[in-house]
């Protein structure tokens, strides 16, 4: 895939990033539909109150599925968990999920292949990704390449890759770190009805990816 191509993708992936939080702006500007998203969130609060340490559990692996797979997002989830358990316990449950689900997703490039990889998030995407990188990429561009490809995407390409584990969590763990407060924060604005705060940070979300993006292509020249 081309350079040209790569940053069409990534600036795709971006876009629709922010006109997904702008659509969850306008939801919580509407009375309306906020009120009875919120009914919502309080049923699921009251059917996770009768065995807490299980939501809990069912929380994680769903986090850990989303950063595995392109068709779910946890994002959705959000806001009943910090209605549920608040900002801390939400983020720290919601951290957890997607660095086993990065470490799971590398464990099936190194040991299982790409045949394997193949069948979760298509043979196209990895090859595409793939000639991106390398096991001798330099850290910072691995951090760059981390924070601004699709999430389900990096773990199993290193992991074919071959690439340094102990690097890759690394990685991992600081690029996901922002995108878990940034997701909390917009999951606690929506319970909120904050629709003003929700709106700010898709603008943000997408300036920072685009600085992101360019940081990536000077890196790559």
């Amino acid at each position: 895939m081309s350079q040209k191509a790569v940053h069409h993708r990534l600036q795709r992936h971006i876009v629709i990033v922010g006109l997904l939080i702008t659509a969850a702006g306008v939801i919580a500007a509407s009375e309306t539909l906020h009120d009875e998203v919120a009914a919502l969130i309080v049923w699921s609060e009251g059917v996770i109150a009768l065995n807490p340490i299980l939501g809990m559990a069912v929380f994680v692996l769903l986090a850990m599925v989303s950063a595995m797979v392109a068709f779910f997002s946890s994002a959705i989830l959000v806001p009943v968990a910090v209605y549920t358990w608040g900002k801390v316990t939400c983020l720290v449950l919601l951290w957890l999920g997607w660095l086993l689900g990065g470490i799971a997703s590398f464990c099936i490039g190194r040991f299982l292949g790409v045949k394997f990889a193949a069948l979760l998030i298509g043979e196209d995407r990895i090859a595409d990704w793939q000639s991106q990188v390398s096991e001798r990429t330099r850290f910072i561009h691995i951090l760059a390449f981390q924070a601004i490809v699709p999430s389900e995407i990096p773990g199993y390409v290193l992991g074919i890759l071959r690439y340094r584990f102990s690097f890759y969590l690394a990685a991992l763990a600081i690029t996901e770190l922002p995108y878990v407060v940034a997701v909390v924060f917009l999951g606690e604005s929506f319970v909120k009805g904050e629709s003003t705060l929700i709106i700010l940070l898709g603008l943000v979300i997408i300036v920072l990816g685009i600085f992101v993006i360019r940081f990536y292509r000077f890196h790559r020249a």
